[in-house]
């Protein structure tokens, strides 16, 4: 059954996050073309979790430094689970020392604690800290790049390989901007204790001080994370996170030829983002929104709610008719509890210009229901006949 909730401009002011739901938004027509100069390009808009621009962002790229990230959930995961506690002391191997790139400079049998190990990792992208972290959770780096990737794979990051901790060059270490964006949103909102790192300008360590090679962190464009990355086979690359007001936008781009260049086109997207899009409230939390039938129990119907607020990303120059839908193939089954997901949904149609956008989002029973008594399934029987009937006759 289809119920039409509302249809009217968004300007009468019609009044979730799905994680990692990516919904492809079709802008072409609608919005200010954004050309970006990177081989690998994916904007993501987390409040509305729509893709705004894509390139190549399924395809399997050299992550380098990006893919500390992944080292990073394995930290945070470890800390979550009481594994590892943030004033835990660990002593740094030869092999954790003598690693090249960049560096920390840590030296060999030097106690460091896990805080400190997770800044020289995330301000000063260092491989030596990555190793020393590795060898502390798995025993070895090799041992430790098997458990990145059945982590992974339980993550759903189906175009990811991991053969070191670092980033470090190797034709099987590899992911995909899709996997790295999917693994930012995740740091974000599964540890939001711990993001605050990636937001931090700088770190001394063994009284050298290095800055954080985020280059948008001093711009004051709300940025506030994650990782760069540079080796010669992947050029310049970046998973850069903005936030303005309840609007975060996540972004991957790689394959760029200078540093310089990396600056100014995240830059670019960054200011794009939020000059040319915004976010419309088509639906408040925790209101009620209709009404769907019950199956057995003792209230023949349901009111329904939305746990969170809902929002649609439309282009700030459009003039979007919004239509929003009750959408259910069957009746909720009692017994259920207040809170409890149901099968109704609630489809929201965007369109402008001969274009057509389609989003569906959960809806929860405002209500419990006890099953119904003796005479409930002959009841129900009887209705459904009867309205079969009442149909067929009218």
């Amino acid at each position: 059954m289809i119920i039409n909730i509302f249809n009217r401009k968004l300007n009468l002011a019609i009044s979730y996050f799905v994680l990692l739901v990516w919904i492809a938004f079709l802008f072409n027509s609608i919005a200010h073309s954004f050309e970006s100069k990177a081989k690998t390009v994916l904007v993501i808009d987390n409040l509305t979790n729509t893709i705004m621009l894509e390139k190549n962002s399924s395809e399997r790229i050299p992550p380098a430094s990006m893919s500390k990230l992944m080292t990073l959930y394995m930290v945070f995961e470890a800390l979550k689970d009481k594994r590892l506690l943030m004033t835990d002391i660990i002593r740094v191997s030869k092999n954790a020392s003598q690693k090249g790139g960049s560096k920390m400079f840590l030296n060999e049998g030097q106690d460091v604690s896990i805080e400190d190990i997770i800044r020289g990792i995330i301000i000063h992208s260092g491989n030596d800290a990555c190793i020393a972290i590795a060898e502390t959770l798995s025993g070895t780096e090799n041992a430790f790049a098997k458990d990145m990737n059945a982590k992974a794979k339980k993550l759903g990051l189906t175009n990811s390989s991991f053969t070191n901790s670092t980033g470090w060059p190797d034709q099987n270490h590899y992911m995909s901007a899709i996997d790295l964006a999917n693994l930012a949103s995740r740091i974000q909102v599964e540890f939001p204790d711990y993001y605050k790192f990636f937001a931090e300008d700088s770190y001394s360590w063994n009284g050298i001080i290095q800055k954080n090679r985020n280059p948008l962190l001093r711009k004051g464009l709300g940025a506030d994370g994650l990782k760069t990355g540079h080796t010669e086979e992947a050029g310049y690359g970046l998973v850069g996170s903005t936030k303005r007001g309840n609007r975060r936008i996540t972004f991957v781009i790689s394959g760029l030829n200078t540093s310089k260049e990396r600056t100014l086109e995240a830059e670019k997207i960054t200011n794009w983002a939020y000059r040319d899009f915004t976010a419309k409230k088509v639906a408040k939390k925790n209101q009620i929104i209709g009404r769907m039938p019950v199956w057995l129990g003792e209230k023949s119907d349901v009111a329904l709610y939305t746990k969170d607020d809902i929002y649609i990303l439309i282009p700030v120059t459009a003039e979007p008719d919004i239509a929003a839908f009750l959408r259910y193939e069957t009746p909720v089954e009692a017994p259920f509890e207040v809170g409890s997901l149901t099968p109704a949904r609630l489809e929201v149609i965007f369109k402008s210009n001969s274009q057509s956008i389609n989003k569906e989002f959960e809806l929860y029973a405002f209500e419990g229901s006890k099953s119904g008594g003796f005479f409930t399934p002959l009841q129900a029987t009887t209705k459904i006949i009867f309205n079969h009937l009442r149909r067929i006759i009218n």
